[in-house]
């Protein structure tokens, strides 16, 4: 008997779809292809309720690049027996923190804009959840540039941007940095990109703002024009774009390009319980 083969149905918005029929306990390479295909076309993938272990989400991933080490995972959020896994919690024993971000809201970003390269997707599988909020919502930057005005396309067309590594988008040091002496976060350590990135797979321009527009600036330009043009470009980028919200349940596995999409997550109650276990693959440097 012939396989199914699987699908994607596209959900609510222009950037994800979920995933039917596939078996995380038995795939071959034909089925990571097809996922691989679905993974570029919508940029956000969801496969609703599943029930994997932390090893079969590792052995998966690993279909799709190399493991990054997320910064978090070197403070708070590092797994007990699986280095490739990111834990996402607000629990804690003995009164330190089990995991990484606590139950606060996190804003409009791509994962780790500030590395020289940053990751090419994230797979996030839900392991407890509260009974609300706590939400994620993904956008697609290359909506984002596809519907620039055209007098916005012709200022960030051929720009680059410069964002400071220092500082978190908390103002808490990052770690192995120093205080830098200079009030002029241009001075202090950084990584430039392309304000406009060309996805090295599918070839299609995405809008690449990072994780915020302080501690950003648009190459070249006065500083304060430069905080202007990103003042318009935030708010046409989370303003105006359609939204994917993922209401998690248990089991849960969202799956994201990094590349030419923006997600943030709601607060919620710290009495409830928010467990995430996410891996991060490698990424080539923005073009």
């Amino acid at each position: 008997m012939l396989k199914e083969r699987l699908k994607a149905v596209q959900v609510e918005s222009n950037v994800c779809a979920d995933i039917e029929g596939f078996d995380f306990n038995n795939y071959d390479a034909r089925d990571i292809e097809e996922l691989r295909r679905y993974w570029l076309q919508y940029g956000v993938l969801r496969f609703k309720r599943t029930q994997i272990t932390d090893a079969d989400q590792v052995a998966f991933s690993r279909h799709f690049g190399e493991f990054v080490i997320h910064p978090k995972q070197l403070q708070e959020g590092g797994h007990p027996t699986h280095p490739e896994i990111l834990v996402i919690s607000n629990t804690t024993k003995d009164g330190k923190p089990t995991g990484a971000m606590g139950n606060s809201e996190a804003t409009w970003h791509t994962d780790t804009w500030f590395y020289e390269k940053p990751p090419a997707g994230a797979i996030l599988r839900a392991i407890k959840v509260p009974p609300s909020g706590g939400d994620t919502y993904f956008l697609s930057t290359y909506m984002a540039y596809e519907t620039l005005p055209a007098s916005l396309k012709s200022l960030v067309d051929g720009r680059q941007i410069y964002f400071q590594n220092v500082y978190d988008k908390t103002g808490k040091l990052r770690l192995g940095k120093t205080e830098p002496k200079s009030k002029d976060f241009r001075e202090w350590g950084g990584m430039v990109h392309p304000l406009v990135r060309t996805h090295g797979e599918t070839g299609r321009k995405a809008l690449y703002l990072g994780g915020t527009s302080d501690g950003a600036w648009i190459v070249g330009m006065p500083l304060d024009e430069s905080n202007a043009l990103l003042a318009e470009l935030w708010d046409h980028t989370t303003r105006d774009q359609e939204v994917f919200v993922q209401r998690w349940e248990e089991g849960d596995i969202m799956m994201w390009d990094n590349r030419c999409t923006m997600h943030r997550r709601d607060s919620f109650d710290p009495a409830s319980i928010r467990i995430m276990h996410r891996t991060t693959t490698s990424g080539e440097r923005p073009i």
